[in-house]
């Protein structure tokens, strides 16, 4: 899912801000991304008290503040589940993801 999620915000980006927006963005996802990997308890945890969701964090995109990367720490590293915009409702969209 967050793969597809990464694709359809680039589309977005490119679509109304262009080629430089859209590249600015990924680069700056795969930067959030080394810096989850480096420290994975970095982000906030979320706050859902629902299983199995009660570990889950969330950090930041630099520059694009409104999107969220939604993971959890596991054995060999972190699982990013979702890269959402803040505005979504992030309970009800997890609960379509499978656990």
């Amino acid at each position: 899912m967050a793969t597809a999620d990464l694709t359809e915000l680039a589309d977005h980006f490119l679509e109304r801000a262009g080629p430089a927006v859209a590249l600015r963005f990924l680069d700056a996802a795969e930067h959030a991304f080394e810096q989850l990997v480096a420290m994975p308890r970095i982000g906030a945890v979320l706050g859902l008290d629902e299983l199995p969701y009660e570990d889950i964090r969330r950090w930041q995109i630099d520059g694009f503040g409104r999107l969220m990367i939604l993971y959890r720490e596991v054995a060999d590293g972190v699982e990013v589940i979702r890269v959402l915009h803040a505005a979504r409702d992030i309970p009800a969209v997890l609960r379509t993801v499978p656990a």
